[in-house]
């Protein structure tokens, strides 16, 4: 019997910008599982709004923003936990014009993927690099996001 698992990311934001600055980038995220559909007698993967998962499922975040302001935004963060029950797809986090990098301390620091290690413990200072199913956080920095300016960001996980 498959167990069913629902799954909810949540994402925050952080804009670093003048005291006096009238900016406001507004986000939504959406998921979606890829199912097999027929079309023109012919096999194709579609994307759907997915409401539950199941083990082994790959779902895919995708983060829209906007500038709904008056001012440039400028190195917008949005920072999204890898949802519970899940691993992290490597190399599936993109965004246009964006810097990503990566936590495996639940966001208390990021670093780029080739510059995430721990020291493993009891075994004298050895270090290992983390695996992409190891990541805990994923951010963008965003450079710059003119009045009416919009993109998104997107991930993949792998449920468990």
């Amino acid at each position: 019997m498959n167990k069913i698992i629902k799954i909810c990311a949540a994402v925050v934001v952080t804009l670093l910008m003048p005291i006096v600055a009238f900016a406001d980038l507004t986000l939504s995220i959406k998921a979606e599982k890829e199912i097999a559909v027929v079309k023109n007698g012919k096999n194709e993967l579609k994307r759907v709004k997915a409401k539950s998962f199941e083990p082994g499922d790959t779902v895919f975040y995708t983060i829209s923003y906007k500038n709904t302001g008056t001012e440039v935004v400028t190195n917008a963060i949005i920072d999204d936990p890898v949802p519970k029950n899940t691993s992290y797809v490597q190399d599936s986090a993109v965004g246009a014009d964006a810097d990503i990098t990566f936590s495996i301390d639940k966001g208390k620091s990021y670093k780029k993927p080739l510059m995430l290690s721990y020291e493993i413990k009891g075994k004298n200072g050895e270090v290992r690099q983390a695996k992409p199913e190891e990541y805990t956080n994923i951010r963008w920095t965003i450079s710059k996001v003119p009045p009416g300016g919009s993109g998104h960001v997107e991930f993949r996980v792998r449920v468990k």
